[in-house]
């Protein structure tokens, strides 16, 4: 027996699957995000022993707005990222995307406007940042549960309050314009 609370890598990624999948994916969907129509998108275990989800929504002004997350093996994280694009012609619902190849909506230059939620939405200096989507450190079982309780009110809070990262998207970056298989279109 240890002096401290050990918790294995796999029950550490089970947990924050559970997590999104219980708090984060209901809260998205409240705000209109849907899994994304693409064929290739992931939506549960991906091929390098983690967990992807990709949700997608229309905004009112006709933009695509993704949202992926990415569990990973071997870490705490919760890594949620954000990403929109202007699509030409005009979208008005994601059934229109159904069984369009979307992978160049995550391939450069189309990805180096993504934004990471707990990271790249943090207004001020990183050293007073101390919400992360992460399982921070616990040395008892009683701060292990105390950790994952934290986790899930902080993704439920900020994901049923998406906007204000939305905003701050559009603070840092410039919306894109494809074509809806995600080929850029100069303008």
């Amino acid at each position: 027996m240890g002096l401290f609370f050990n918790v294995s890598q796999k029950k550490l990624l089970q947990l924050r699957n559970d997590i999104f999948i219980s708090i984060g994916i209901p809260a998205l969907r409240n705000n209109g995000f849907d899994k994304a129509p693409f064929p290739e998108s992931l939506f549960g275990k991906n091929n390098v022993g983690g967990d992807s989800y990709e949700l997608c929504r229309v905004s009112k002004e006709s933009q695509l707005e993704m949202i992926t997350t990415h569990i990973s093996k071997g870490d705490r994280w919760i890594k949620i990222f954000l990403n929109i694009f202007r699509l030409r012609p005009e979208l008005r619902s994601l059934g229109q995307l159904k069984n369009i190849d979307g992978m160049q909506f995550r391939l450069p230059p189309n990805s180096r406007s993504q934004m990471r939620l707990d990271i790249d939405g943090f207004k001020g200096m990183p050293l007073f940042r101390t919400e992360e989507f992460k399982i921070k450190s616990f040395f008892t079982e009683s701060g292990f549960q105390k950790r994952i309780e934290e986790l899930g009110r902080l993704i439920e809070r900020d994901l049923n309050n998406i906007d204000p990262f939305i905003q701050r998207w559009h603070e840092l970056h410039q919306v894109m314009i494809t074509s809806w298989d995600g080929k850029r279109i100069e303008t």
